[in-house]
């Protein structure tokens, strides 16, 4: 292995981040109540930076433009792409398609190396003006996805770096920024020390492939929350909980602010709320305060994957005045997710059989970069054949899709970023050196996505081996959310998952680990995370085990492999659409 310190940050595991800020759940403020009905991206604090950026392609890091990111540099000869897309599906390199051996530019021989030869680097460039009611905020910039690793400048200064390309990387640019006239500059490489942490079976794409945004805050400002439930023992009445993080960005005190709680079923309802919580907001300069408030709320209606009842919850900060500030809000669901005694999985009290799907995030046209529109077509179409669970494999998607999903009603085991199928002897296993990077995946996962009614299991990654890593995750994804079950299935000797998970087991195999579990008291629940798998037309012969998920009250159900396949849609010489796999 090489020194680590004479490596660059995108060959450094314990490189994760520089200059990158602490996840939260998906946010952005409003500046009215009545306002944060609408979409968030219609915000006025919301500012898009998708569309046609300035964009140069190498082979190799060597032949990068290295001043790219001053301000008067001359890209007029540069192409133009779109973001978000992946840069292979628009002619720039080669999409790759590999399971479990990694891609010859990851340099398995020499761990954490990537051959510097072929690491293709894409560059970025696009100008942009700030809104003018954005005066005197605080402005940061948030980027949804982008593979595998890039630096970050603005107005020719170097504002971070970033790794983990399935979680969000947000900055503050407060001070970067000027009203007009800017330019970001963006240098993403295809292969990092992060690829390692992400082998799964799936083409290798590259570039800005979900949305890149702007959003501004006032100098005070509510920064991150959970909201959980908890209903009694009849599934009648529930305990709402609010954790709330509020940041000063101050130089000064503040005294006598107040944190406002409100819940609502819709519009209508905004100033006769089912309840109103509040709690006093003292702030020193340039510190951040955690608030718990908590509130009892009299039969709500209860969120599932057959009836997916949504509430409003909003989160307004006033001064000392009384003057609303900031107001931000999610839709939130009660429900209750147990494990019971007899190995079963229970939503509000009732057993349920997982009948799920594993899927890719993936379009024929677009690689990863999948629109709105196909994720509701997606949806749509599971709920047509009565799919009620979907393992986002092997990565958290795209933010939008667990809105949908909260929406149309489809159970989610969210799972890491985290596959490292073609070394998972050797990492991360119990090795200190991924300890953090993989941590760092599963954290931000969890707190992004931990509002979200339609998730009911975290899972910590997929065919990756296992070790004190995984431990160490599932103690910190605890300390974040309590709620919810844990599942690996690497964990073969199952000592840290909450649910026994297999992959392509036979029925009478299954069948017969059921029994084995039960004269051990073993009472968790068993759970296929992948089973029948359906490339091409090879899908069928589920009679055997539908009975066994129907007969044994701790087999939960299991989730096809996959959704849809994967391929890339293609026209030959003489004009004819063909799929290339």
């Amino acid at each position: 292995m090489k020194d680590l310190n004479k490596k660059l940050d995108w060959e450094n595991p314990r490189i994760i981040g520089i200059n990158k800020l602490k996840p939260h759940c998906t946010l952005i403020p409003f500046n009215s109540e009545e306002s944060c009905f609408i979409s968030r991206k219609k915000s006025p604090y919301f500012h898009s930076l998708n569309g046609i950026w300035k964009f140069n392609w190498v082979k190799n890091p060597m032949d990068r433009p290295i001043d790219f990111y001053k301000e008067d540099f001359n890209d007029n000869n540069w192409d133009d792409i779109d973001v978000p897309s992946n840069w292979q599906m628009r002619g720039y390199g080669i999409p790759i398609y590999t399971n479990i051996k990694y891609p010859y530019s990851i340099d398995t021989e020499n761990i954490p190396g990537i051959d510097h030869n072929y690491n293709p680097v894409g560059s970025y460039r696009k100008r942009f003006e700030l809104p003018e009611n954005w005066d005197g905020r605080e402005i940061f910039i948030h980027f949804d996805g982008v593979k595998s690793a890039f630096y970050l400048w603005i107005n020719g200064q170097n504002v971070g770096y970033s790794q983990g390309s399935m979680t969000p990387a947000e900055f503050k640019i407060t001070d970067f920024v000027k009203p007009s006239d800017n330019i970001i500059a963006v240098e993403v490489y295809r292969w990092s020390d992060g690829s390692y942490l992400e082998d799964q079976d799936m083409w290798r794409f590259s570039g800005i492939f979900r949305d890149v945004y702007m959003y501004s805050t006032p100098k005070v400002h509510i920064r991150d929350f959970f909201i959980s439930s908890k209903l009694d023992e009849n599934y009648q009445d529930a305990i709402i909980s609010i954790e709330a993080k509020v940041k000063n960005y101050c130089g000064q005190n503040v005294e006598n602010f107040k944190l406002q709680f409100s819940l609502v079923k819709d519009k209508s309802n905004i100033h006769n709320p089912i309840i109103n919580i509040e709690e006093k907001v003292n702030l020193e300069k340039l510190s951040e305060i955690n608030l718990n408030l908590k509130s009892e709320v009299k039969n709500p209606d209860l969120w599932s994957a057959e009836i997916p009842n949504l509430y409003f919850a909003i989160i307004s900060l006033y001064n000392s005045s009384g003057k609303l500030i900031e107001t931000e809000s999610t839709r939130i669901g009660f429900r209750n997710i147990e494990l019971n005694s007899k190995g079963e999985l229970l939503i509000n009290g009732k057993s349920v059989i997982i009948k799920g799907v594993n899927r890719h995030e993936h379009d024929p046209d677009n690689g990863r970069a999948v629109s709105y529109q196909t994720m509701v077509e997606d949806i749509k179409l599971i709920k047509k054949n009565n799919i009620n669970t979907i393992r986002t494999s092997h990565y958290p998607n795209h933010p939008d899709f667990y809105d949908l999903c909260d929406e149309y009603g489809i159970y989610v085991i969210d799972e890491c970023n985290l596959e490292s199928h073609g070394l998972r002897e050797k990492l991360p296993n119990s090795d200190s050196l991924w300890e953090e990077a993989c941590c760092d995946r599963m954290i931000r996962m969890v707190e992004r996505d931990k509002n979200h009614p339609s998730i009911i299991i975290w899972s910590l990654g997929n065919e990756a081996g296992f070790g004190d890593v995984f431990k160490k995750m599932k103690r910190e994804t605890l300390k974040i959310d309590q709620t919810r079950p844990i599942h690996y299935e690497g964990d073969y000797r199952n000592e840290i998952t909450d649910v026994i998970s297999y992959m392509y087991y036979p029925p009478r195999t299954i069948k017969l680990n059921a029994k084995k579990n039960l004269r051990k008291n073993d009472f968790r629940p068993i759970m296929l995370c992948e089973y029948a798998h359906a490339m091409g037309n090879s899908l069928g012969n589920f009679q055997e085990y539908m009975d066994y998920f129907e007969k044994f009250d701790n087999i939960i159900g299991g989730c096809i492999w996959d959704f849809v396949d994967q391929g890339l849609r293609k026209i030959s010489d003489d004009g004819k659409e063909y799929w290339a796999y």
